[in-house]
């Protein structure tokens, strides 16, 4: 789609199959969903207070879309709506529908009615009580990404594709990251592996190029 292109394009990734393009669009979704995911309050323009235990219970329970309607002025509103801004540009949302129509009622401050942005606003509450939770622990709280051309380290990284064990042994033992998937994190002296895409150096079809 459009929308991979255009991230990949700005990766400039190499890949071993065509199919694995899917994870530079998903790097850059879980890259702006997190950013700024050490701060209490997301360096949310004009949120200065914490999210709340009574926010946190209310929202677990609920669907999100409802949450936000009944709540339109909520952190997590904010939240939401700025991180739909975000992920979604407008040239993106443009290949997704052939129009800007959600994206200028979320300018607004509106809750487009469609399943794209209910799926949006899933995946918004699962980071938004992730952040609440890791700023519960009273730990600092790090998130990290791997730089690429790294040398794969199993003790902080984990392959997003199964099966690259086989990978390892033999020849084919410089293993490098191609980019991050999906950060890692650091809660006090806890530790949560990073998922990496992997460019092995042999031992994989010819790379395909973006």
């Amino acid at each position: 789609s459009a929308a991979v292109s255009i991230t990949v394009r700005n990766a400039s990734t190499v890949f071993a199959r065509p199919s694995h393009r899917c994870f530079a669009f998903e790097s850059f979704v879980c890259g702006k969903m997190l950013e700024n995911f050490e701060s209490p309050n997301f360096s949310l323009p004009n949120v200065d207070e914490k999210p709340s235990r009574e926010q946190f219970f209310n929202l677990r329970s609920v669907d999100p879309l409802q949450y936000l309607t009944r709540n339109p002025s909520s952190s997590f509103a904010r939240f939401t709506l700025h991180k739909y801004l975000s992920v979604v540009h407008a040239k993106m949302e443009c290949s997704f529908f052939e129009n800007l129509n959600q994206r200028k009622l979320v300018n607004s401050g509106g809750f487009p009615d469609s399943s794209f942005f209910a799926t949006f606003c899933e995946m918004s509450k699962r980071i938004w009580l992730l952040h609440f939770l890791a700023f519960c622990l009273s730990e600092n709280v790090t998130v990290f990404q791997v730089k690429r051309g790294s040398r794969f380290s199993q003790v902080y990284m984990e392959s997003v594709k199964s099966g690259d064990e086989s990978l390892f042994s033999g020849d084919n033992e410089d293993i490098r990251v191609g980019f991050t998937v999906v950060p890692g994190f650091k809660i006090g002296g806890n530790m949560i592996q990073s998922q990496v895409y992997l460019t092995p150096t042999t031992g994989f079809p010819p790379p395909v190029t973006s």
